[in-house]
């Protein structure tokens, strides 16, 4: 009979850690009634970390464009605005705190304001440098032949580049405006 049912004390690690987790349960549900259950600990604010979490937006961003640029140069001016939300993103994860306010706003909208505007100024010639190696161009991005070539585009289709980098512009400077007024709202007395 006895092999049948063992004995509690011959079980697994696994079920004595479950009877563990099952007491602790009883004590928290217990300690709960009482009304001692204490509030999770924050995590402390750290500056430099969000700093640190927020250069990650420059990669990937670089990541972005390239992948997206590889159709055409306005998919990855399309997505540069993306760099204000990760870097803000990214800040506050790595800071702890939520929103973003103070210095660390200064710094999460310069970091995406930069990014965003390297991406769209590394989008469009790398997506004609593509297209100029599709077509039998020879020679790397930075020859002579590439840049009649790339000069020769952009004097025919500025429009084609303008219009989405003014886009591109307001976008970004909408998400920054809203970004301020979540930290502001944050910052009022409730």
């Amino acid at each position: 009979m006895s092999e049948m049912h063992p004995s509690p004390s011959h079980g697994s690690y696994a079920t004595a850690k479950g009877r563990i987790f099952e007491v602790e349960a009883q004590v928290a549900a217990a300690e709960q009634r009482r009304g001692n259950i204490l509030p999770e600990p924050k995590r402390p604010y750290s500056f430099r970390r969000g700093l640190l979490f927020a250069l990650l937006t420059i990669p990937s961003t670089v990541m972005f464009v390239a992948v997206f640029g590889l159709n055409s140069p306005m998919a990855g001016i399309a997505l540069t605005p993306l760099a204000v939300v990760v870097a803000f993103g990214l800040f506050s994860y790595g800071s702890g705190r939520r929103p973003v306010t103070g210095r660390g706003f200064t710094a999460a909208t310069g970091i995406g304001i930069i990014t965003m505007i390297a991406g769209a100024v590394i989008s469009t010639p790398y997506s004609r440098y593509l297209t100029y190696l599709y077509n039998d161009g020879s020679g790397s991005i930075l020859s002579s032949d590439f840049g009649n070539t790339f000069t020769i585009w952009v004097n025919a289709n500025i429009g084609n580049i303008v219009i989405p980098s003014a886009l591109v512009m307001v976008i970004s400077v909408v998400m920054v405006w809203r970004k301020a007024r979540a930290a502001e709202a944050s910052t009022a007395a409730p």
